[in-house]
């Protein structure tokens, strides 16, 4: 790990260690985003990039289209991926600096980007998705409140509606590193969302981080009969 991201994770251990202790565990995000004041190499997983797991699974999945939510948008390199590819894109961050940067960043963007909380999303989400992508966010959520919020995603999918999803995979492979990120296990993964058919899961590293497993993942509603 070089010097600079070294630095930037024994600042968001702080943080996360401090909104723990004060009973507001998800706090560290807006403390994180509005102390960037606008420098993405603060921010850890800000990739200034959609995905490409993301968008190589979307090019070859050309029956997903329609209504798309993403979680925890971040910078919103993602949504606008998938504003340009088509979908009809709301994007949320628990953050408000997050969205607001988000804004700036993109100004003429066609993307409903908004202020939630995973934990308790609006209720006219609620069955209203075609495509959710949960990238980085389910892993950087404390085990106390995480089942809740992985419980919230299929609740909010259409019928025929996708999940997907990128995270660190827990396994014998475990880098030295501080947490949170907390790597998730394919049985957690695959038991929070087991009212949902399972289309992928596969492993893979980054060649930035090779030492570090990661997965990808994808879930169908049961009524899509394309899946």
């Amino acid at each position: 790990m070089d010097e600079k991201l070294a630095e930037v994770r024994a600042r968001l251990l702080k943080l996360s260690e401090s909104a723990e202790a004060d009973g507001e565990p998800l706090r560290w995000f807006e403390e994180l985003y509005a102390g960037a004041e606008r420098d993405s190499e603060e921010i850890p997983w800000a990739r200034m990039e959609p995905h490409p797991k993301m968008v190589e699974w979307i090019a070859n999945q050309p029956h997903v289209q329609g209504r798309a939510l993403v979680v925890g948008c971040g910078l919103g390199d993602d949504a606008e991926w998938l504003s340009v590819a088509g979908f009809d894109v709301t994007a949320f961050d628990i953050s408000q600096s997050s969205i607001d940067w988000c804004r700036e960043r993109f100004p003429s963007s066609t993307v409903n980007y908004r202020v939630a909380d995973l934990l308790s999303p609006p209720i006219e989400w609620i069955e209203s998705f075609d495509l959710i992508v949960e990238i980085h966010i389910l892993q950087a959520i404390p085990e106390n409140i995480r089942d809740q919020a992985a419980d919230g995603l299929p609740k909010m999918l259409s019928p025929g509606g996708h999940l997907f999803c990128v995270g660190r995979l827990l396994s014998q492979q475990i880098p030295d590193e501080p947490t949170p990120p907390w790597p998730l296990s394919r049985t957690w993964l695959e038991g929070r969302f087991s009212i949902l058919n399972p289309m992928l899961f596969n492993h893979f590293s980054n060649e930035d981080s090779p030492s570090v497993d990661r997965y990808q993942a994808a879930w169908c509603n049961e009524s899509n009969p394309l899946a």
